[in-house]
């Protein structure tokens, strides 16, 4: 069973939720929510400006330690450039501008994400 630190005050309406790999996914009308242990990483929609497919190989050369380096086989490569995201972690909340974020989502979750900021822009 994993135990993820609940999210205090979603923002927009909760659209999909995951769990895979020890990797919680959260996706709202308004945020994109990403929780593996206990950090947190919160994307407001309206923050993202680039939402691409990435090759395998560019997300093990800069998350490999976060994600590891074997093939999601429920799971493709996707890079998340913002403005700004919000890190929350026991210790605190920090606050990181322009970022480049790696993560893996299935293919549904990444559609669905995608229609969001189609939507928002």
């Amino acid at each position: 069973m994993y135990h993820f630190p609940k999210v205090k005050m979603l923002r927009g309406e909760l659209k999909r939720s995951e769990i895979r790999h020890g990797t919680k996914y959260q996706l709202t009308t308004k945020e994109f929510i990403q929780q593996r242990g206990q950090t947190t990483y919160r994307i407001a929609l309206d923050h993202i400006i680039g939402f691409v497919e990435c090759d395998d190989k560019e997300i093990i050369n800069h998350a490999h330690r976060l994600l590891g380096s074997s093939r999601d086989p429920y799971g493709r490569a996707y890079k998340i450039v913002a403005n700004i995201v919000h890190l929350v972690s026991p210790s605190g909340v920090i606050e990181q501008v322009h970022v480049t974020f790696y993560t893996r989502l299935s293919r549904t979750f990444a559609q669905q994400l995608e229609n969001f900021l189609r939507a928002a822009s």
